[in-house]
């Protein structure tokens, strides 16, 4: 071999070594539209670990049965959003999701997560899942309709009828409700039975309680009397994770007073118009007295698929994605209350609602999201 021909090939091996290794490539699959954005933004950086490449689903049963398919294969996605408890539990024991105790061992042992929010998704001793959504169920309220009317938010069942009674004497609709989507149709009836009798609502969500017993009966009763009342918008009016959202365009303009839901839809009122300082929270009060304080929280979170080719590099994205730096950048996109403790609120107002959650510490009831 000449002089000349070795320099060369000495000089090829040289750049190849130069050249960084490409970075995989995972997909991350989810079904909420409105948050494409926020995933992509905050996913599309160097530091993830891998490119990453996010595949929203028009429909959850689409969703559903699309990922269902896919997961016993090698071409299940790396990352896919799910939902906690028993649809969760479904796929860990059938072994289609990849254990990521390490994951949070390390963040953990850092400080940077409280090890009970891994409970939510804990099965066997092994933690399966990742953070996506931590959100409490408060009620936002419109502070220039209170103001308004002179009214402060409720300390009691009564203040809570008085406020309702007086917006509607006003031609303002007190509450925001209803079935579009089909969905939203759980959250009046959950939060009037913690209302009543939180130990009823923990019978009936493990199945040891029946829809037809006394005390679930009477959450019927006072959800019909305050129907009756007109204290709700039209059942059909939109409502929020895709498309138009005419229940925030309503709290806007001043039509609609007050709505019940996760503190994840701070966005969809900022992004009908309103600031922050126009909106306020409170925790629904207890209609009985005596009770202790509680509220509604729910997790959702991302899995790995164990199946997956896509594996490594989703453990990867997954590390990053519990960094500080990329949930700093999730907290900013969404406003939800941060789960990394290094990580500040973006709002007063989210701050805010995550110490009441924060104080009322064992005082919680999990939904699954």
């Amino acid at each position: 071999m000449s002089m000349r021909k070795r320099i060369g090939l000495a000089a090829i091996s040289l750049a190849i070594l130069a050249t960084p290794a490409l970075a995989g490539s995972i997909d991350f699959y989810h079904d909420k539209s409105n948050w494409q954005d926020a995933f992509t933004g905050v996913l599309a950086k160097p530091e993830a670990g891998a490119e990453v490449k996010v595949v929203p689903y028009p429909d959850t049963s689409t969703y559903q049965a699309a990922v269902r398919a896919s997961l016993r294969t090698p071409s299940a996605p790396g990352i896919f959003t799910w939902w906690s408890g028993y649809r969760m539990k479904d796929l860990v024991d059938a072994g289609l999701v990849a254990d990521v105790s390490p994951l949070w061992k390390k963040y953990t042992d850092a400080g940077l997560y409280n090890p009970s929010l891994a409970s939510a998704y804990t099965f066997n001793g092994k933690i399966y899942g990742i953070p996506d959504l931590v959100a409490y169920w408060v009620v936002f309220y419109n502070k220039k309709v209170f103001d308004k009317y002179q009214l402060t938010p409720p300390k009691s069942w009564a203040d809570l009828e008085k406020i309702a009674a007086t917006l509607k004497q006003n031609k303002v609709t007190p509450f925001g409700a209803t079935v579009q989507g089909r969905w939203p149709s759980f959250i009046w009836f959950e939060e009037l039975l913690v209302r009543q009798d939180p130990a009823l609502y923990d019978k009936l969500m493990n199945g040891q309680a029946k829809y037809t017993d006394p005390g679930v009966k009477q959450v019927f009763d006072t959800w019909k009397g305050w129907i009756d009342k007109g204290y709700f918008t039209d059942p059909s009016i939109t409502f929020g994770t895709g498309g138009a959202d005419e229940t925030a365009g309503a709290f806007a303009k001043g039509n609609l007073a007050m709505i019940l839901v996760g503190t994840w839809y701070a966005s969809n009122l900022t992004g009908a118009g309103l600031s922050n300082d126009d909106i306020g929270a409170f925790i629904m009060p207890n209609e009985k007295d005596g009770m202790g304080p509680a509220v509604i929280f729910e997790t959702g979170p991302l899995l790995l698929a164990a199946s997956s080719a896509q594996k490594d590099d989703a453990m990867k994205v997954a590390d990053y994605w519990m960094s500080a730096k990329a949930q700093q950048a999730w907290v900013d996109a969404q406003d939800f209350p941060p789960v990394n403790k290094d990580v500040k609120a973006k709002s007063a107002l989210i701050c805010c609602v995550q110490t009441f959650g924060e104080r009322l510490n064992r005082s919680r009831f999990r939904i699954d999201s």
